[in-house]
């Protein structure tokens, strides 16, 4: 069947009877033909079995029908349109309170993170201020006469509440890893050092408990790298600690080596593996999950939030590298974490330094009970030239001097069974006098420098390459003045420190507990401070007084110590003075705020007495330079 146009003819040819159905494409009022088809069923029944040909009210019968379906078929597709352009109104009207919904609990959010940083920092504070006054007042304690038995109560308070201290810093840091505000720095700094740093936090606990402290730098890993010395340290002290409290006895190596070849990024690998009592497998899992720990028990023997392996794991991660465990109970446990990092711009090699060549061919005899020990010192004897022989015992190295006694120097460690360092030097005495011997001596243990003369000199282990290497030169090169820095031996606070550092100072606290504190220090060290309860009298002083020196505190009345600082940078009356920030805001962000606000230096309470007799003695020494 065919329909065209106003055409008023429609044909059909030789259809067999039935039902037909005729499909129809109609035109809309404007005379545009729709593509949607309209139909119309029509029943061929006999005699019509020739080609006839409709006119008239026929045709006209046929159109209207076509029409009226078309006209349907228009409506419902108008229908359609507006069904859709509702369930799109409606979507997008969903979609409007979606993106409301989503920007109203992110700004909920965004409060509710700054409510928790101002509850974390009003709390800090809070702390850290009878902190100040406990571990500062321990601390002054420490430095008066006292009895063993004082002696101990002295050292026990300023331990507890160095650990209670610790608990908040964990606390704190893991605060800011949840809430992504923890900023990592990308600074130089000396790989080496900063590993010693961390054994040296240890050695004196690790000596008392008998454990040996160890560490090992393979040859190709690069002295000088680029990231995060602070939370590397912070890392390593978590686990190094861990490892210590689990380790009742044995040895704790802490090892670093490249895990791939270098280039202009590194892969470094750090392993801290103990000897302690292990982790069963089923308890692993628990070990990264804040506030979890192996034993959760209340009769649990070993303490702790936590919250240090849970530190730890995100601070590798955001050095771009991975940790794991590998554990056998009874046996030990080594927690290996790796960082992503770059050779420093100073960066040397860690060849054979000047001057060692000295060292090359000298047979150098060492003796210890500890493997580990042995190795590491002898792959660092090969790597200066010396030829290292090695004795597991004092009886060993007994028999092999009789063998051979044709030795330049003897290394021997202090503790070793059946017969320690100084027993064994003794021997060697009577019969090689001229033969030096060095002594590797724990932490603390005095036992070889109440020895005069026997040894040529007393290492403390855990044992630096620097300080080896110098004593090594010194043996060899009597007159060789040695490079290693001189250590000041700590003193009581002395009233003529005032007399070789004078400065005027002022005092601005508003805590009562944290100024007769500020005032004792000071006056120990020969000092007659000043002092303001709040910012507006620190103001108020220095234009009547002037001052060389203010220790502010930030929190006061009145006027906040930012606030007195701005002010008293405008004053000109009297020369500028150095102003030092002794505060309890301890979170990111407040030194940089001091500083900005215009002081010169911050320190955090609790206050360490040592550094701030030493910023004392630095800013003093500046003020004459600047003067």
């Amino acid at each position: 069947w065919t329909y065209s146009g106003n055409q008023r003819t429609a044909t059909y040819t030789n259809l067999d009877p039935g039902k037909y159905t005729l499909f129809v494409k109609g035109a809309n009022n404007d005379g545009v033909w729709n593509d949607v088809p309209a139909s119309i069923i029509i029943t061929i029944t006999p005699p019509f079995w020739a080609t006839w040909w409709f006119k008239g009210s026929m045709l006209v019968a046929v159109a209207a029908l076509t029409l009226l379906v078309f006209k349907w078929r228009v409506q419902e597709i108008k229908k359609q349109k507006l069904a859709l352009q509702k369930q799109v109104r409606e979507r997008t009207a969903q979609l409007a309170h979606s993106m409301h919904e989503e920007r109203k609990a992110r700004v909920e959010a965004e409060n509710a993170n700054k409510s928790k940083s101002v509850f974390l920092a009003t709390m800090s504070h809070e702390i850290r201020t009878p902190m100040n006054g406990v571990i500062g007042t321990a601390a002054l304690l420490k430095e008066t006469n006292q009895t063993g038995e004082q002696h101990n109560y002295t050292e026990t308070i300023i331990s507890c509440g160095e650990s209670l201290l610790n608990i908040i810093n964990d606390i704190l840091d893991f605060s800011r890893i949840e809430s992504d505000s923890l900023q990592l720095e990308h600074i130089e700094f000396d790989l080496r050092q900063c590993l010693e740093e961390v054994l040296d936090v240890f050695a004196e606990k690790a000596a008392k408990t008998g454990l040996e402290l160890v560490y090992e730098i393979q040859q190709n890993v690069p002295n000088q790298i680029m990231g995060d010395p602070l939370r590397l340290r912070q890392v390593l002290m978590n686990l190094v600690s861990n490892a210590i409290k689990f380790t009742p006895a044995g040895e704790i190596l802490l090892q670093v080596r490249l895990c791939e070849p270098v280039t202009s990024k590194l892969e470094i690998c750090f392993d801290v593996r103990d000897t302690g009592i292990g982790i069963p497998a089923d308890k692993i899992d628990r070990l990264f999950k804040p506030f979890s720990q192996v034993d959760s028990s209340t009769t649990r023997k070993y303490g702790g939030t936590g919250l240090g392996l849970v530190i730890s794991e995100k601070l590798v991660k955001l050095m771009g590298g991975d940790i794991k465990i590998q554990s056998e109970p009874g046996k030990g446990t080594t927690f290996s974490f790796t960082i992503t990092s770059a050779a420093g711009l100073h960066t040397a090699q860690r060849n054979v330094p000047n001057g060692m060549a000295t060292l090359t061919a000298k047979r150098i005899l060492v003796v210890d009970d500890n493997p580990t020990n042995l190795r590491i010192l002898k792959t660092q004897l090969q790597q200066w030239h010396a030829v290292p022989i090695l004795a597991g015992s004092g009886s060993e190295a007994l028999t092999w001097l009789n063998t051979s006694p044709s030795i330049d120097l003897l290394i021997t460690d202090m503790n070793m069974p059946g017969m320690n360092g100084i027993e064994l030097a003794q021997k060697i005495t009577v019969r090689l006098p001229s033969l030096p011997i060095m002594l590797l001596s724990s932490l603390g243990d005095d036992r070889g420098k109440q020895q005069p003369g026997l040894f040529q000199s007393i290492i403390n282990k855990p044992i630096k390459g620097n300080v080896l290497r110098e004593c090594l030169l010194t043996v060899f090169e009597p007159s060789r003045k040695s490079a290693l820095p001189e250590i000041k031996k700590s003193q009581k606070l002395s009233v003529d420190f005032s007399t070789r550092h004078p400065l005027h100072i002022l005092i601005a606290d508003d805590n009562p507990i944290n100024r007769q504190l500020a005032i004792k220090v000071l006056k120990n060290l020969g000092y007659e401070p000043d002092v303001a309860e709040d910012g507006q009298e620190a103001v108020d002083l220095f234009t009547a007084n002037g001052y060389d020196m203010i220790l502010m505190d930030v929190q006061m009345p009145e006027l906040d110590g930012m606030e007195a600082t701005k002010v008293i940078r405008t004053l000109t009356m009297h020369v500028q003075p150095v102003i030092i920030a002794m505060t309890a805001n301890a979170m990111q962000g407040d030194e940089a705020a001091c500083l900005a606000a215009g002081m010169d230096d911050y320190l955090s309470k609790p206050i360490n007495i040592e550094k701030l007799v030493s910023r004392l003695e630095e800013w003093e020494v500046r003020k004459i330079n600047i003067g």
